[in-house]
């Protein structure tokens, strides 16, 4: 279809300078061999000027980038840069090689500056229809993504909640705090904060791609705080981070939801407990892994949390999560962006 557009563009032209020029307009209707030749050798310049602009200005503006004023100048500074010596080759086999191997050269009209400078115009019309046509599918592109991406987390949002406010997980968060109130009422203040500044964490965030890792390991705090007060030493996170914590940036709750599977899909007990490992490989990856207990009733898992959270990695970062799972441990790859 591309093609069939640009061939009626190639013949539009044509006969808009064949109607609009002065050498042209008294052979208006006249049409011999030698027109014919026009006509064909201007619609294959179109084509192939018209072919060359696309397919560098799609394999460059991966490099360069379209999303700013700078990387739209430099796109069509390169893209005009190329086109004129392929501008000038064309007139030049028009004006000087073409008119004489036809049968008609007195049919043959204008100068080479002519050409050339009608050619040039083509080419920079050709240019501008092929970046704004790119950076209008490239913002349909992004608002597409952007959307799926606020889909994604909304998921990931309710998934979370789901986890954290089902009963059974209030149960034995208000088990535990009774406990505490009977037990140690300063111990008691700090589960009531460090619940809090969870459910606060996952809704002032519940809009936002990504956050910084020093956000999320002040979440990951709270979280591990009530799991050590509702199973004690039976779950043990080390987190061996070396870091800019400021600087790194990861889809908010993503550390948690890999805490959180390790915990619901192995067994552990004070005498045996769980050692969940956070740490970094540079500052490619945070992996989070576990040695593999199998628990004895273990419901059927949909690993929505892993596929989600893998999802808004693909979208924010072009990354997906890394797992490693044998028989003796479980390890996930939890990719890293910077600011």
């Amino acid at each position: 279809m591309k093609y069939w557009y640009r061939l009626t563009i190639g013949v539009f032209v044509f006969l808009f300078f064949k109607l609009t020029r002065d050498d042209f307009r008294g052979e208006l209707f006249h049409w011999d061999l030698g027109t014919s030749i026009s006509l064909v050798y201007t619609v294959i310049v179109i084509l192939a000027l018209w072919e060359i602009v696309a397919r560098y200005i799609r394999a460059t503006s991966n490099k360069t980038g379209i999303n700013s004023n700078k990387g739209l100048y430099i796109l069509s500074t390169k893209a005009t840069l190329l086109m004129l010596p392929l501008v000038f080759l064309f007139a030049y086999i028009y004006d000087n090689i073409l008119q004489y191997i036809s049968c008609c050269p007195e049919h043959y009209y204008g100068s080479f500056l002519i050409n050339t400078a009608q050619g040039f115009v083509i080419s920079l019309l050709i240019i501008a229809y092929e970046i704004i046509n790119l950076y209008v599918r490239n913002a349909i592109k992004n608002a597409r993504e952007k959307e799926q991406i606020q889909k994604e987390l909304a998921a990931a949002k309710l998934e979370s909640l789901k986890n954290q406010v089902n009963p059974h997980f209030l149960f034995n968060s208000f088990s535990v705090l009774t406990s505490l109130v009977e037990e140690d009422s300063k111990t008691a203040v700090k589960f009531i904060s460090k619940l809090s500044d969870m459910y606060r964490y996952i809704l002032e965030n519940d809009e936002k791609t990504v956050v910084t890792l020093e956000e999320e390991l002040a979440f990951i705090d709270s979280y591990t705080f009530l799991l050590s007060m509702r199973h004690r030493s039976a779950i043990v996170v080390h987190k061996h981070l070396d870091l800019p914590s400021k600087e790194i940036l990861i889809p908010p709750m993503s550390i948690q939801v890999l805490i959180e599977n390790a915990v619901k899909h192995n067994s552990f007990s004070i005498d045996e407990p769980l050692h969940i490992i956070v740490k970094n490989d540079g500052q490619k990856a945070i992996i989070v892994e576990n040695e593999k207990r199998k628990k004895e009733h273990l419901t059927s898992s949909t690993q929505i949390g892993l596929k989600n959270l893998s999802k808004r990695l693909i979208l924010s970062a072009g990354k997906a999560l890394e797992i490693l799972d044998n028989e003796q441990t479980f390890q996930v790859r939890l990719p890293l962006s910077r600011a």
